[in-house]
């Protein structure tokens, strides 16, 4: 057992930041990561949670402060003063009985700056998969299986539970054991692909043994003040069942404000799933979304104040997005990111904007009095750059991105479709003025801009 307090998660140390001064861990264990990190960063002041006495004394030799404290029978608020820049959960979190819990209470003793630095076991590892098509998922007293683990997490149910919490997660390193060359391996990913999951992307996930987790705080701003807000309907075109129901269908964000869901099976285009969706929505405000959005917790209260104060300044005419690209501000032609989202295991976090060139698919919101439309020949694509573009070239008001943390919990593979760069084709087409059009997924160009 001493080897198991004993341990030095190398690729946790590596991202607790550097520059934090107030750090807090859960789990210390016998303090070797503080010790180690104290040793480089000589100014932080370290404190530690522990649940073993034998490793809370040894950890108290080498950390500032160090507390014995059962987290699933404790209020961190009433032993902890707060104000820490830093906190570390190494290996702890999968043996917590109430993440949700814990995570909340860490949002309020954590700066406005702070960070979460996690470790955890991504129980969709190929190996656990080999032991319940087994049928023998017999416990270990380490690793993924390990007997004192009482919650499981893959990244996407990792990330949900950061989310809901406050908490913007970001996967900023991982251990791999990748697949073996083996038949079963091989049938595992051929069994993902009838799911519609992409080989690359199946054997990414079934690679991967731990997650180096790194959160930072949601603001809430939208959530601040007073003002009206606008109740919406959210269109969702619907191909795979089970996708939808692990996203949309069970969004804590849609269910806090009671959003209408209005599913969409068999559209051959955005634009029929919208049209379809829009004749039977009851509310003015209408967002169109993929199956794998995810709405966290407070997002729903976020997203109608921010839609309400836009009705009631006027401005329905045109789309509103989640992510997009914004002129830099500059007066030099380039642009920058705009919006809050996470799109699989990265953290996209910019200010939102106005005058938006470009907003990605995944969730579009058009009031019912919207002068712009989805264009049909665009099929699944390119349809929101589009939508700013009409905006634009109408003056019927400005594209704008608001920052409210969904979550794109998408399968895809990372490159770009043939359907893509058909609908890129037919976008060029629709505006020959344009050489050049942004988007998220690099700029489109014409052959004839190319060469010049």
């Amino acid at each position: 057992m001493s080897n198991y307090y004993d341990g030095l998660n190398l690729k946790l140390l590596a991202a607790i930041p550097a520059d934090a001064k107030r750090v807090l861990e859960l789990g210390c264990a016998n303090g070797r990561l503080g010790r180690r990190f104290k040793e480089l960063h000589p100014g932080v002041h370290w404190s530690g949670v522990e649940l073993m006495a034998d490793a809370a004394a040894t950890a108290a030799q080498h950390l500032d402060r160090v507390i014995q404290l059962d987290l699933d029978h404790a209020e961190l608020s009433q032993q902890l003063e707060g104000g820490f820049d830093a906190i570390v959960i190494g290996d702890l979190l999968e043996h917590v009985r109430e993440p949700g819990r814990l995570l909340e209470s860490l949002y309020d003793l954590a700066a406005p700056h702070a960070q979460i630095v996690c470790c955890l076991p991504n129980m969709a590892h190929l190996s656990v998969i080999e032991r319940m098509i087994a049928g023998d998922i017999s416990y270990d007293t380490m690793g993924l299986l390990d007997a004192t683990h009482v919650r499981f997490y893959s990244p996407a149910s990792a990330f949900k539970t950061f989310l809901d919490a406050g908490w913007l997660p970001h996967l900023a390193d991982q251990y791999r054991v990748e697949l073996p060359q083996t038949h079963f391996a091989a049938k595992v990913v051929e069994a993902a692909q009838l799911l519609g999951v992409p080989a690359e992307t199946a054997a990414h996930n079934l690679g991967c043994y731990q997650m180096i987790i790194v959160c930072r705080k949601w603001a809430m701003q939208a959530l601040r003040g007073s003002g009206p807000s606008a109740p919406f309907s959210v269109i969702v075109p619907v191909n795979r069942p089970w996708q939808y129901e692990l996203n949309i269908a069970r969004s804590p964000g849609l269910k806090e404000v009671g959003a209408e869901i209005i599913p969409v099976q068999g559209a051959d285009s955005a634009a029929a799933a919208y049209a379809w969706g829009a004749q039977r929505a009851r509310h003015g405000w209408h967002l169109l979304a993929h199956q794998d959005v995810y709405f966290p917790t407070g997002s729903g209260f976020a997203l109608a104040r921010q839609l309400g104060a836009l009705e009631a300044a006027g401005r329905t005419r045109a789309p509103v997005g989640f992510a997009g690209v914004a002129p830099s501000g500059q007066g030099d032609g380039r642009v920058r990111h705009a919006g809050l989202v996470i799109d699989r295991t990265t953290l996209f976090a910019h200010p939102g904007c106005e005058g938006a060139l470009s907003i990605d698919e995944f969730a579009v919101a058009l009031h019912r009095d919207a002068a712009v439309s989805i264009d049909p020949a665009l099929g699944w694509h390119l349809w929101g750059t589009d939508l700013c573009l009409q905006a634009h070239s109408q003056a019927q008001g400005q594209a704008c991105v608001l920052e409210t943390p969904l979550f794109h919990n998408s399968s895809t593979a990372w490159a770009l479709p043939e359907a893509f760069h058909a609908s890129a084709r037919t976008l060029l087409e629709k505006y020959p003025q344009l050489e050049r059009i942004p988007t998220l997924c690099g700029e489109l160009q014409r052959k004839a801009a190319l060469a010049a």
